[in-house]
């Protein structure tokens, strides 16, 4: 018998009024006032977490739910998690607004369509992060991976061979990448009934590539050579449904929102501060329950103990994991000031690693928006217009089939430009720009977008007064690592201009020659550096200098000095703090980095279960 259909403000107060999958004893104490102080908190608690993962996102939900496995149900896990369930299959309500009454299997988080309706739009405003408000960032069990596009990729072996550490070079981790598509499916067909969906800019751009030279081909392999090699984009999904950390580890633990014994999940929190002893060993971490989405404790206060021997596990991704080190004194000795900007009183960095914090680095994108005129049969395709869209909701509600299986991109190049391995993406949206019915978004209307690949700017995590992470200026900057950014950045739309050109029926719609930028000449490279560095919005519509989320690299892997473990994945100056997302990364994935994060968390998961035996 289903559970009866309430909405989604209503589950959250419930939700929060019974403190959701939390056993309130003796490793979480309630207190008021907790300044993040750790003169009280001298040593782990008997009756304490042997692990505490802070965040349930893609790497999280994996670490957590092969830990918990690990330990048999005789381990205590306490996961604290900024938001709380996200798919249907684990306890998850906020159900699409065109799923029948009588449906409760389906939420906003398994539906493929869906996407296009989250991140950076008002549907998603109640998952946003905080934190970190110059992006968006994705909160709930599944973190990211619940809302983005779940192309599945990963970097050229000799991206890992060269540039990894000892112990994660490409052999090392291709039984991780079998092990993650073992459990998640990926597909370049997620309509269950194998039919591609909308084909149209794909037919249309697709007979290009090929009279470039360019290969059709598996684009969810490494891909070695710097060759052009395309394909319809390989996603996670299953049954017509998103898939990802959540179908494929956490169900497992959390069948229906209810944990199993031994896992233990603090929702609509945010992590203050990890306290630390004397000899640097982490003994427990305060938190605050968070405003927003939890409508009836927020501004509660708490501590979550460590039990002898215990593991503080960092899973809240390239930007928060650093945060809550550098705001628990661990950090880059003598270098505070960088990190808390415009401060009179700067915090401390009591434990010494020159690696944290340092380094982040994201994608970066430009678009092109296209109108097309020609035989090809294409109709641009708005998943938010739920009327119009009637008969592909109804196929998916029969049978998982349709567009709503689909994620928005429909068509990826990776290809090398003066590269021995690929540095340009260029991925294809099936609707124009800005909005629906608009000047740059009409029936016939497509978005191309240029992704580097390997951008070689860096930035530092640096913290405004309120402790929010500050933009990092990463993209296209102007700096010696930026210009070379911008001049691949420039030549690549360039070149995707002068090749798409020659299909007489495209025009650009958006971009150099058009109504949007006039003034600029779409044959002529200066002018598209220009428009890949100018002022934005343009009509509304941001367009250049996009960020992308892929962030990674600030808490990297290494051989030292600093960063973290190869071996054990702990903090180094820490004894029990370990490192299990995109933070570990050591460059820039080349390609989109779900794959790679998935599969990192798979064999961190190994790593970390080893201590109790």
């Amino acid at each position: 018998m289903r559970a009866p259909r309430i909405s989604r403000r209503e589950f959250l107060r419930k939700a929060g009024q019974a403190g959701l999958g939390l056993g309130l004893g003796s490793h979480l104490v309630a207190i008021d006032g907790c300044s993040g102080g750790s003169a009280n908190l001298v040593a782990a608690t008997p009756g304490g977490y042997d692990a505490i993962v802070v965040g349930g996102g893609a790497a999280g939900a994996i670490v957590a739910a092969k830990l918990q496995i690990a330990g048999g149900g005789r381990k205590g896990i306490l996961i604290i998690e900024a938001g709380g369930p996200t798919s249907a299959a684990i306890g998850g309500t906020d159900f699409p607004v065109w799923l029948p009454p009588n449906r409760t299997d389906l939420t906003i988080h398994d539906v493929p369509g869906e996407y296009s309706l989250l991140a950076f739009q008002p549907l998603g405003a109640p998952y946003q992060l905080t934190e970190t408000l110059f992006t968006w960032q994705g909160i709930g069990l599944g973190g990211n991976a619940m809302y983005n596009g779940m192309l599945f990729q990963t970097n050229p072996s000799e991206v890992f061979d060269n540039d990894w550490p000892t112990g994660w070079h490409s052999a090392d981790l291709a039984p991780y990448f079998e092990r993650v598509r073992g459990n998640i499916p990926v597909t370049n067909t997620p309509s269950t009934d194998g039919v591609p969906q909308n084909t149209g800019p794909a037919d249309i751009i697709h007979p290009l590539y090929a009279a470039n030279g360019w290969m059709e081909g598996d684009t969810s392999m490494p891909i070695n050579g710097p060759g052009g090699l395309y394909s319809r984009p390989y996603v996670a999904a299953t049954s017509g449904r998103r898939a990802g950390p959540i179908s494929g580890y956490f169900e497992a633990v959390d069948p229906g929102g209810v944990p199993a014994t031994g896992l233990e999940i603090l929702p609509f929190a945010k992590c203050e501060r990890i306290h630390f002893n004397a000899d640097s060993t982490a003994v427990a971490v305060s938190y605050s329950r968070r405003a927003g989405l939890d409508q009836s404790l927020p501004g509660t206060k708490g501590v979550a103990r460590l039990a002898p021997g215990g593991v503080i596990v960092m899973a809240a991704g390239a930007l928060v994991t650093p945060r809550l080190l550098l705001l628990s004194g661990v950090g880059p000795r003598g270098r505070e000031d960088e990190f808390f900007p415009g401060r009179t009183s700067v915090p401390q960095f009591t434990i010494d690693n020159p690696q944290v914090g340092v380094g982040v680095y994201d994608h970066v994108m430009s678009m092109i928006t296209y109108s097309y005129d020609g035989t090809v049969p294409y109709q641009a395709y708005n998943y938010g217009d739920f009327a119009g869209n009637a008969a592909g909701i109804a196929a998916y509600l029969a049978n998982g089939s349709g567009p709503y299986a689909q994620y928005q991109p429909v068509s990826i190049l990776h290809y090398g430009l003066g590269t021995t391995t690929p540095n340009v993406e260029i991925f294809l949206n099936p609707n124009g720009a800005g909005t629906p019915g608009g000047t740059f978004y009409g029936p016939r209307t497509f978005s191309a977008f240029c992704m580097l690949l390997d951008p070689k700017a860096r930035g530092l995590i640096t913290l405004d007064p309120n402790n929010n992470v500050n933009f990092p200026n990463i993209y296209l900057p102007d700096t010696t690592d930026g210009a070379d950014d911008t001049t691949l950045m420039a030549q690549a739309v360039f070149d995707m201009i002068q090749l798409f050109a020659q299909n007489p029926n495209l025009e650009i719609v958006f971009g150099p020659g058009s109504s949007s930028h006039p003034n600029l000449d779409p044959n002529n490279l200066a002018d598209i550096r220009t428009y890949v560095t100018g002022p934005q919005p343009v009509g509304g519509v941001f367009f250049n200098r996009l960020i992308i989320n892929h962030f990674g690299g600030t808490a990297a892997l290494s051989d030292g000095p600093g960063g973290v473990n190869p071996k054990t994945l702990i903090v180094r100056g820490t004894n029990n703090v370990a490192v299990v997302d995109a933070s570990l990364s050591p460059t820039i994935v080349v390609g989109h980095p779900v794959g790679t994060i998935m599969a990192v968390a798979d064999r961190a998961g190994d790593i970390l279960s080893a201590r109790w035996s």
